[in-house]
């Protein structure tokens, strides 16, 4: 009986309440449990982050060592090292949300243009944790974090996503990276799907994708980033009132009017 069995009872539950789609290939390569079933066996926990935060939606409820850096790439439980440091600046963004301050209204919408700017800040903080350092890394990771939900506005239009991509499309053309153009309409297309990316340029497009759920799930889902980090990062770059009440309505009043299409942002 899972009464008698406290620990198969709480991995179960666990497993119901937050049954994203596992990482197939990084839960083929988990070894099996030594003995027993508790909720770390269960959902493959093995720190790092690789094989730990990729592997389903994780909730603030699971156990973790505590340490900072806790499913970093390379760290290891009792072991310390410190997690990439908080980006609080990054022209960029601000520059490309500049330009394009007008289509959020006038100064009315001047909270909700704020609140995208910092969930931008969220995307770029979140998902570099789970990208390789490189010179093209978190100027890539800002276009998309900023072209993401951009042609909501200004008609409120739920559609968004390819709308979007469009948009980044054009901007990358402008300054001539045309070959980021097919990773960057799939960060932008997929950063809604509900299970794992398993596609092309999954190294791009599933941190992206991580990232938004994220910041949505008001950080329930961290996908193995230690939490101290997180709560640094919301600290620092509230959202509200973009979210949850300006997209909340958005959702609403669109639902509304397209009732037999009410989420086409959503992928399974």
């Amino acid at each position: 009986m899972l009464a008698a069995n406290p620990q198969v009872y709480r991995s179960l539950t666990l497993k119901r309440e937050f049954a994203m789609q596992p990482d197939a290939s990084l839960l083929a390569a988990m070894p099996a449990p030594e003995s027993g079933l508790n909720a770390t066996s269960l959902f493959g926990h093995r720190c790092a982050l690789h094989t730990h935060g990729s592997t389903l939606m994780l909730s603030e409820a699971e156990n973790d060592c505590k340490a900072r850096d806790h499913g970093q790439p390379g760290h290891r439980c009792g072991e310390s090292e410190p997690v990439r440091k908080l980006v609080l600046k990054y022209p960029l963004i601000d520059e490309l949300l500049d330009a394009r301050r007008a289509v959020f209204g006038g100064p009315e919408s001047e909270a909700v243009f704020v609140g995208y700017r910092n969930h931008a800040y969220h995307i770029l903080n979140f998902a570099r944790q789970w990208i390789a350092p490189s010179a093209e890394r978190d100027d890539k990771i800002a276009i998309a974090a900023v072209f993401h939900d951009i042609a909501a506005w200004p008609t409120g239009n739920l559609d968004y996503l390819s709308p979007s991509a469009d948009q980044a499309e054009a901007y990358l053309d402008e300054i001539g990276r045309g070959e980021w153009k097919q990773e960057m309409r799939l960060m932008v297309e997929m950063h809604h799907k509900i299970t794992a990316y398993e596609g092309a340029y999954k190294e791009w497009v599933e941190p992206v994708r991580r990232a938004d759920w994220c910041d949505v799930s008001f950080a329930m889902f961290r996908f193995g980033l230690p939490k101290a980090f997180v709560d640094e990062v919301r600290a620092a770059f509230p959202i509200a009132p973009f979210y949850p009440q300006h997209v909340y309505k958005l959702s609403a009043l669109w639902a509304l009017r397209h009732p037999l299409n009410p989420a086409p942002i959503f992928r399974w």
